[in-house]
Parts: C-alpha cells; structure tokens; sequence
C-alpha cells in the first residue's frame, strides 16, 4: 500500500474516532477536525476548522498551530508566522516544542517570498533568525548569501558605500563562491581610493575564482591605485 494510501486511511480512521467520540464521549471540536483534515494533507478544509476554532476561543493554542501548519502547507508563509506569533504569546511552551518544525521551515518559506519581492531587509530579518534556529540547514548559507548581497546592493543605491560594503564582506565569507560579493566589496573599496585594501581582497578572490575576468580587470585598477 503506498504512503499516500496510508496517509488517507489514518486520517478516516481518525475521523471515525472523532465520529464514535461524539456518539460516545466529549465532544468533536473544530480543532480535532482540522487535525484530521491536516493527516489527510487537506489544508484547505483544515484551516476551515481551525479559523472556526479561533472564533470560538482566539486562545486555542493548537488551534494556532494547526491554522499555522495548515497555512504553511498551503504556500503561505507570511500567514503561518502570524499566527505562530499570536501562538507565541499564547502558549509559549507549545510553540517552543511543537511549533518548531513549521516555524523554521515558515521562515525559510517568508524569506525566499520577500526576495522575491525586493523586500532584503524583512527577508534579513526571517534569514537570521532561521540562522540562530537552525544553523545547519541544507541551503541555509545560500540563502543567506543571497539576503546579504540583495542588502548590499540596496544601501549602495542609498549611497551608503559602508553598510553596502559590510554587507558585501560578510556575503564573501557566507558564500565564498560566489563572486557577487567579492567584485561588490573591490568596486567601492576602488571608488574610495582605497588600492591596497582591494588588492587583498582580490587576492582572496583569485584564490577561489582564479579565471574570472571580472577579478582580473579589478585587479588591474587596485593596482594603479598602489
């Protein structure tokens, strides 16, 4: 029987608990029908049951969590930290242990969507907390480079040539191949005057990137700068 089999056989299974429940003890709430819709992958009529749930107790803890996964689950990753915040405040001791699965996999979500967007300095925001969560994340140092160049890049067409370059260093360290920050941080260290300093980060940079052209020509300027 393949999994998707399984999967829809637990959730009628505990549908019909829920069921014989009613007829025979407590209850069925919206909150235990969103969980069943949830073992079945319907997060659309998950999030049905849990929005009824709130409505009758905005204090419902898994009812939160629920709304959260269910969220998650159906692409949206801005709602699901919503209401992983309001689940926060709520029930700290369920968001801590249960939540954190959704949660960090919410904020990788919330931080490719708002890069998406052009939104670097939210998506900065949700890329270091995932950093402080979950430091060993598979594709977590791309990310994060890519959040650090896009930063970098926004301060520079501020025109603030510091931040930018802050920005661009520590990209160069996160992700190291990648030669956006490597040519970002020489060209304002160039446009400063600054030779020396960039031709030891182009040294750097040869060392991983020993063809590019791009380090090449930057190498050529630094040194009429010396």
């Amino acid at each position: 029987m393949t999994s998707k089999r399984l999967l829809g056989l637990l959730g009628i299974l505990i549908s019909l608990a829920f069921l014989n429940g009613c007829a025979n003890g407590p209850p069925v709430t919206p909150t235990m029908l969103g969980e069943a819709a949830l073992s079945q992958g319907d997060w659309r009529t998950a999030k049905t049951h849990f929005a009824e749930a709130l409505r009758i107790d905005p204090k419902a803890g898994r009812a939160w969590l629920g709304q959260a996964h269910a969220q998650w689950l159906g692409r949206d990753p801005e709602g699901s930290l919503r209401s992983l915040s309001s689940l926060s405040k709520i029930n700290r001791k369920l968001f801590l242990s249960e939540a954190r699965n959704v949660y960090v996999d919410s904020l990788e979500g919330a931080t490719e969507g708002r890069l998406r967007r052009d939104h670097s300095k939210l998506a900065l925001v949700s890329v270091r907390t995932l950093s402080k969560l979950d430091p060993n994340r598979r594709g977590l140092a791309s990310l994060l480079g890519r959040v650090l160049i896009s930063e970098a890049e926004r301060w520079k067409w501020a025109g603030d040539s510091e931040k930018s370059l802050s920005f661009y260093r520590e990209a160069c360290v996160v992700v190291p191949d990648s030669l956006e920050g490597w040519v970002g941080a020489a060209e304002i260290l160039l446009k400063k005057g600054n030779g020396r300093e960039a031709m030891r980060l182009l040294a750097a940079a040869r060392e991983r990137h020993p063809t590019a052209g791009s380090i090449r020509t930057l190498t050529i300027q630094a040194l009429s700068l010396r």
